[in-house]
């Protein structure tokens, strides 16, 4: 009896064609991700006022902007090393390679309009690293409340300044607040548990390792003070006086910052925190210095992001490309030395 035979037009795509599809999908994704990331980079460092940076950079200026410059990149890294710590404390299986990728390409995302392109670029990095999207979101979350908090922190620096000396016992409860967060890191899983379900998502998962969260609150506040130090060169090459311009300078930084953060639609908090960094030099700077200060930073902060993120990526992908030859030379080696099967 003969069967009917199906079409061709009713056959299901071979796996392999499915597979191959999704592949070119995926990479037409990211690479339209890292030309729109490449282009508001251009757009960020051309609309800079590069001639402000030209009047600083004279051959006695040289040295402390250079430092600025590293000081800025050691920030950065210090806040790569407590994102790597906030995936361990969740118990998220993440080689250290991955985890690097996952912060510098999120990172990067913040030069684009809206905070979610870099939220899904780690959801996909996450995927290939076989962790779940709402495991990876939880994670993210966890890590958007240490940085805040510990910036806002390190924000209150700059109140006295501000506020007068009536102010001076925010000094205390900086302390206060931060030996609170480094005591009981549970506190963050708590804050993150209320700010998921305002958000109506997934209840992310409790904390595996509070002590690695413990590790990452003291490294993302390490971050936030080098970042300020930049700041805080800066000024006093303008003629701000050292010992007054140090704790504005890191509280102003981090709470500029911070509010710039959550200026959820403006591409790197351009303005928000710029005027709020302004504002608060003036305490310790003639406005036109505090103005060049601000321009000054953007334009040092916009280099060493992209050097720094740039130099780790490069160094990731040589890392897994290493690795990928080492187990592919350990696999033909195995190979060889394995007995031929017998014939009968």
């Amino acid at each position: 009896m003969a069967t009917d035979a199906p079409t061709p037009a009713g056959r299901e795509p071979a796996p392999g064609t499915v597979r191959r599809g999704r592949r070119l999908v995926g990479r037409l994704v990211v690479g339209a991700f890292v030309v729109a990331v490449c282009v508001a980079i251009a757009l960020a460092l051309r609309d800079q006022d590069w001639s402000t940076l030209g009047q600083l950079t004279r051959p006695r200026t040289v040295p402390a902007l250079a430092a600025a410059l590293a000081v800025t990149s050691g920030g950065l890294l210090c806040a790569a090393r407590a994102w790597l710590l906030t995936i361990s404390a969740t118990g998220a299986p993440v080689p250290v390679t991955a985890g690097v990728r996952m912060f510098f390409v999120g990172f990067l995302g913040k030069f684009l309009p809206g905070r979610v392109w870099g939220l899904l670029a780690l959801l996909k990095l996450g995927e290939r690293a076989g962790v779940s999207h709402s495991r990876m979101a939880g994670i993210y979350l966890v890590n958007v409340v240490v940085v805040l908090l510990s910036g806002g922190a390190v924000g209150l620096l700059v109140a006295p300044a501000l506020l007068g000396a009536h102010a001076l016992w925010l000094f205390p409860a900086l302390g206060a607040l931060l030996g609170l967060l480094l005591v009981r890191p549970a506190l963050v899983d708590r804050v993150v548990a209320v700010a998921a379900r305002l958000a109506r998502r997934p209840q992310p998962a409790r904390l595996a390792r509070p002590e690695h969260l413990r590790r990452s609150i003291g490294w993302q506040t390490a971050s936030w003070v080098l970042f300020g130090v930049h700041v805080w060169l800066v000024a006093t090459l303008l003629g701000a006086a050292p010992v007054e311009a140090l704790p504005v300078a890191l509280g102003a930084f981090a709470i500029a910052s911070v509010a710039g953060t959550l200026a959820l639609f403006v591409p790197d908090g351009v303005g928000v925190r710029d005027v709020l960094l302004i504002a608060a030099l003036t305490v310790v700077l003639p406005l036109p210095a505090a103005v060049t200060t601000a321009i000054a930073s953007r334009v040092l902060c916009t280099l060493a992001e992209v050097l720094t993120a740039g130099a780790a990526l490069l160094v990731t992908a040589l890392r897994d490309r290493r690795a990928a030859r080492a187990a592919a030379t350990s696999t033909d080696t195995s190979a060889e030395r394995s007995p031929a099967p017998a014939s009968f």
